[in-house]
């Protein structure tokens, strides 16, 4: 069973039940608004830059893609969440080497890989690899987390993944305690305030299909050396105990 089959049968149901509750099926990206968002950086490297940042979404989940750029150091995000009003949890399967070649910064690149880290967290445990763009001599990291299994779900998946990489200037060292420092400064600003910062404002689904903002996760052309072509990833699952949490 897929999504719009799913969307159909719930528009039906609401319709001839008569409910008064609206469900938002509609999907959007669009540009974060003001105090919305929910990836924040907690780093001196980028402390006075202004992040790009854009939003995905509908009635199963939230992505919300981050961009901070300081002189030619780069670094993109994803956070992902599904959503509370359906059994639906993230089916995220990607080893890091395969995520981080997602990202068009790194996607044309041959890639040098080092090995694997972790750094156990309130949340859960980050996984990081780094990496260089061997014909750049540019050293890079990828990293990945997911949390709050959902018990429910057969497949215990979780209900919010965090991924993405960092890479510093061209033929600048990037050392392990600088990558866990940078992993360790990574927080979610949630609606009630439990990171420590400022309180995020619920997300707002537009339901706008903004054409800056797709060009801006997406990247842009080609050439592009930001953005993610592969957003928003669409990680949602729905999942039911009778059936194993598999569409059929």
């Amino acid at each position: 069973m897929n999504k719009c089959l799913i969307v159909a049968i719930l528009s039906l149901v609401t319709a001839t039940a008569g409910c008064m509750v609206s469900i938002p099926l509609d999907s959007g990206i669009d540009w974060v608004a003001a105090c919305e968002h929910r990836i924040a950086v907690a780093s001196e490297i980028f402390e006075s830059t202004t992040p790009i940042r854009v939003k995905y979404t509908d009635a199963w989940q939230t992505e919300e893609y981050v961009l901070f750029r300081s002189g030619d150091r780069q670094l993109e995000i994803i956070y992902a969440q599904a959503g509370k009003a359906f059994t639906v949890a993230l089916d995220y399967q990607m080893p890091i080497d395969v995520m981080v070649a997602t990202w068009n910064l790194n996607s044309r690149q041959n890639l040098d890989w080092g090995p694997l880290g972790r750094i156990d967290s309130q949340w859960g445990t980050w996984f990081y690899r780094t990496y260089e763009h061997s014909d750049l001599q540019r050293s890079c990291v990828g990293f990945q987390i997911e949390w709050e299994e959902i018990y429910e779900d057969p497949q215990g998946r979780p209900g919010k993944v965090l991924f993405g990489y960092y890479c510093a200037a061209p033929a600048e060292a990037l050392e392990d305690n600088v990558v866990r420092k940078l992993i360790r400064g990574f927080s979610i600003r949630m609606q009630n305030g439990l990171s420590g910062e400022q309180k995020a404002l619920p997300v707002h689904d537009s339901g706008a299909k903004n054409p800056l903002a797709i060009a801006a996760a997406g990247g842009k052309g080609s050439s592009a050396q930001s953005g993610n072509s592969s957003f928003p990833f669409m990680l949602a699952r729905y999942y039911s105990t009778s059936n194993g949490g598999r569409f059929d």
